[in-house]
């Protein structure tokens, strides 16, 4: 059986039917998993997982080369020890033996815990570090009798070498999901193993990181599908495992926080996050694997695009969120299942990307349409999706509009309206992106685009230059998409010299 992609992004954690009963005033819905204890589908995600990573008739030497992800087959020996089946826990040693081998430790630069993204090259990834690292924790706290002593040593090594180079690397609380898992990583080995330097900088960064979060109330990598469910796989850490208790209990005030900011921005109707995306690597949590898609515990409530889809290597997660376990307020868990109500959102994002740094985001969410923008970003990059609209078609598709991380526009919408401002005096051109099922190229006149499921009434001075079909791997360099769309259109528009920053480029107004 193929491997299904899950996306909503970003954990929607396994979230389900399968959820023990709960007293109707409790707060939390909770549970403990067990391999015995899933549902008929997160075993059938569980083991496609699996089958993925050692294909029938591969033995684990076979794919344990230096083409895989180390990430992927530390999460894979953490599955095997889960599941715990006959040849499981040898299958686990033979892995664990080879990920530690793959450690750089540099004694005389002081750089530790760094695990090489390829075995016979000097290619490194610092993040590798609290990733392998926090799965390592998981591994040796629950697993440990399953374990060789030797292995049990190795992992204490390795686990003590990346708390010190997490120290020495000291990455700032605005780095959400990496700053979360170093603080716990700290956290843990200095207290387990008394390096006191260690546990009071975890501490200390635990405490930076929940400031920063009560202040704003969302993290600084807003609104990103796949980022927002390692946030709350690290933030589970916390919660779980962590020896302090101002720590776990922050974690469980984060925990439910932010599971509410994540449906808060969430519309269940069109499985979809609302843009925009500070960190996005598709439009539409159906088509491609962000972790957040893992919450929900129904195939035809998750965001779960058919067969192996894009960005399937996110599955890995499955392994910590099961180990892990779930926590999340009722209320949450009914608006992943359903949509709730219409939603005007604000929100000021503090972010050190170039440009300001506070961000203020505006949203709509209606339950047939969705779109929001981001103003004061400048820095350039593909991941970012300065602003978004999205539309259920008649054929139960997803349409978008994409408006680039370019670093020279600005976008903010009303709950009628999107603008697009020029952020950059420089700019000569506006771009646009548009995904509608079965358009043509005559949809889009000068003051609306007949699309189908959804007409956009438009507002510009601006002369459109280009109307042109883009080619899905040029999507996929230039924009980040990892779907592979057919019938994307590009859309540019010419922007005259001296015009007034202060008047919008253009304005979009939905009518679905």
């Amino acid at each position: 059986m193929t491997l299904k992609s899950i996306t909503l992004a970003g954990l929607l954690l396994i979230v389900s039917s399968s959820l023990s009963a709960q007293p109707e005033s409790a707060q939390n819905v909770s549970r403990k998993y067990t391999y015995e204890t899933l549902s008929p589908y997160q075993k059938q995600l569980f083991e496609d997982f699996l089958a993925d990573e050692i294909p029938a008739g591969k033995k684990v030497a076979d794919v344990l080369t230096n083409r895989t992800s180390l990430r992927n087959k530390t999460r894979l020996a953490e599955a095997l020890l889960f599941r715990n089946k006959p040849g499981d826990k040898e299958n686990a040693a033979e892995i664990l033996k080879w990920i530690l081998q793959n450690q750089y430790r540099d004694e005389s630069t002081k750089i530790y815990g760094i695990w090489k993204t390829s075995i016979d090259g000097d290619n490194l990834d610092q993040n590798w570090r609290e990733f392998i690292g926090c799965d390592l924790i998981i591994i040796r706290k629950k697993y440990s009798h399953l374990l060789p002593d030797d292995i049990q040593k190795e992992i204490e090594v390795g686990l003590t070498h990346a708390a010190k180079g997490a120290l020495k690397r000291n990455v700032s609380p605005d780095y959400t999901n990496i700053s979360i898992m170093s603080s716990f990583l700290m956290e843990y080995v200095g207290t387990e193993f008394n390096i006191d330097e260690l546990r009071k900088a975890g501490i200390k960064k635990a405490h930076d990181i929940f400031d920063l979060y009560q202040r704003h109330h969302t993290f600084s990598e807003y609104n990103s599908p796949t980022y927002y469910g390692v946030t709350l796989v690290a933030i589970a850490l916390w919660r779980e495992l962590a020896f302090s208790p101002e720590m776990r209990q922050m974690g469980q005030t984060l925990e439910r926080e932010f599971w509410h900011e994540v449906t808060t921005v969430y519309n269940a109707n069109l499985k979809n996050m609302v843009g925009p995306y500070f960190r996005g690597y598709g439009m539409d949590m159906r088509k491609y694997l962000s972790i957040m898609g893992i919450a929900v515990d129904n195939e035809k409530q998750a965001p779960i695009p058919p067969g192996k889809g894009a960005k399937n290597g996110e599955i890995s997660n499955l392994a910590p969120i099961f180990n892990l376990g779930l926590s999340i307020p009722k209320a949450d868990l009914t608006a992943l299942k359903g949509f709730t109500e219409p939603r005007f959102i604000t929100r000021t994002v503090p972010n050190s990307y170039k440009g300001d740094s506070i961000k203020p985001v505006t949203a709509v969410i209606n339950r047939d349409w969705m779109m929001g923008g981001v103003w004061g970003n400048r820095r350039v990059w593909n991941q970012i999706k300065t602003g978004a609209i999205h539309w259920k078609t008649t054929d139960g598709d997803i349409g978008w509009l994409l408006v680039p991380g370019s670093g020279q526009t600005n976008v903010k919408v009303s709950k009628s309206t999107m603008s697009v401002y020029r952020a950059d005096p420089t700019a000569t051109t506006l771009e646009l992106y548009v995904y509608a099922p079965n358009a043509t190229a005559t949809a889009f006149s000068d003051a609306s685009w007949a699309l189908p499921s959804m007409k956009l009434q438009i507002q510009t001075p601006l002369k459109r230059t280009e109307t042109e079909s883009v080619d899905a791997r040029q999507l996929q360099k230039d924009m980040a998409i990892a779907e592979a769309y057919q019938g994307v259109f590009k859309l540019v528009y010419e922007i005259p010299a001296g015009w007034d920053q202060t008047k919008p480029l253009l304005e979009l107004s939905p009518s679905n």
